[in-house]
């Protein structure tokens, strides 16, 4: 599993700009749902940059409760033709009384089947990877997703936090995806396959 950090998180051969699909604010009782809800396909091995900005700090403690503490929740929605490994590591540069980002989390989950559009605010049929917790270091805030394996489908990754700088906040992120070798052992079973096929041929030629 170490490994497949290692290469993920050093792959970025053909990254690029990752569109925020939807993008829900908590600002009173009005829920704002922005974006262009773009489907984006990802190839493998491959990283896309993704992020988002606040000009504005975006608590407001009238929020819905299950949103208390959580100023946004963004969705990247993302579809890989195969199999892969994937990560991602989200962080945004606090100023503090500025511009900062509190309560930075991410979380995975699969697009649910006849999606049409709008935000996602749960995981539909159970989460991938599940909120990981906000690291603070020095006046960098990050989270990083754990390694998931996935199979070929579309897919939502998720951030939250709250823009709580009087100028707002900003965070960008990569999601890393690495290729899946096929297994030692199927290779290893494919060959013994190929070995009694070959016996058997000569058998027959016998």
């Amino acid at each position: 599993m170490a490994a497949l950090v290692a290469i993920s998180m050093f792959h970025v051969g053909s990254a690029q700009a990752m569109p925020v699909s939807y993008s829900t604010t908590f600002n009173g009782s009005i829920n704002v749902t922005t974006g262009a809800g773009a489907n984006t396909a990802l190839p493998v091995p491959g990283s896309d940059f993704y992020g988002n900005t606040f000009a504005a700090p975006t608590l407001n403690f009238t929020a819905p409760a299950a949103a208390t503490g959580f100023g946004f929740y963004d969705d990247f929605i993302f579809t890989i033709p195969v199999g892969a490994g994937t990560n991602s590591v989200t962080s945004s540069i606090s100023i503090p009384g500025s511009l900062q980002i509190s309560g930075l989390q991410s979380r995975l989950f699969a697009l649910p089947l006849g999606y049409t559009g709008g935000a996602l605010g749960a995981c539909p049929g159970g989460c991938l990877a599940v909120w990981g917790a906000e690291v603070l270091a020095a006046n960098v805030t990050y989270t990083v997703l754990n390694p998931t394996l996935l199979g070929p489908g579309s897919y939502v990754l998720q951030i939250r936090g709250d823009a709580t700088g009087a100028f707002g906040g900003s965070y960008s992120g990569v999601l890393n995806l690495t290729a899946i070798p096929v297994p030692a052992a199927v290779w290893l079973f494919g060959s013994a396959l190929g070995g009694l096929g070959l016996l058997k041929r000569r058998r027959v030629a016998d």
